[in-house]
């Protein structure tokens, strides 16, 4: 029993850190669909600006309330998609700039508290897995390793309490 428990300890131990090291690279592969994202909401926006620099003034916020008062439903969600554009791009430039120049912290917490999960489809989808050999990388699936490790460890300890708790209990009932 010990031989296998210590080999699927190596082999958990083994498996975080390859599946670890995988996250700083997916990261910036993230961050590549994010910058074409951006600059692909930034160049449809900039078309509206033009529309609004002729007609407008360059008054954008003049050009949404144009198309918000027209009395066509389609010409009026038109206007909904460009103060949505106008309204997102900001908080997408700070989310390039946490990805792309934040720190390896920063980075993690924007994973855990802000990914966007349809973009992080797509980006796995495209992933390729590779063996990273920067410090994150290395880091980051020791860190894996060892969790998965002790994860393993706490779930054999937690079965043996409670194998070893029902075991106590039906010997005191007969």
């Amino acid at each position: 029993m010990t031989f296998i428990h210590g080999l699927l300890q190596r082999l958990l131990f083994t498996i975080g850190v390859m599946l670890f090291m995988q996250f700083p690279q997916f990261i910036d592969h993230y961050s590549q669909q994010l910058s074409g994202y951006y600059l692909a909401q930034q160049n449809q926006l900039q078309q509206f600006q033009l529309i609004a620099d002729t007609n407008f003034n360059g008054q954008l916020d003049t050009l949404i309330a144009d198309f918000k008062s027209s009395p066509s439903p389609a010409v009026q969600q038109v206007g909904k998609q460009v103060l949505t554009l106008q309204q997102s791009l900001p908080e997408l430039a700070t989310d390039l700039v946490t990805l792309t120049e934040g720190s390896y912290i920063n980075k993690l917490t924007y994973f855990v508290t802000r990914i966007d999960s349809k973009l992080a489809e797509n980006t796995l989808s495209l992933f390729t897995p590779g063996i990273p050999l920067s410090q994150a990388a290395i880091v980051t699936g020791l860190v894996g390793g060892i969790t998965l490790n002790l994860f393993w460890l706490f779930s054999l300890k937690l079965l043996t309490l409670m194998f070893t708790r029902f075991y106590i209990l039906g010997n005191k009932a007969t």
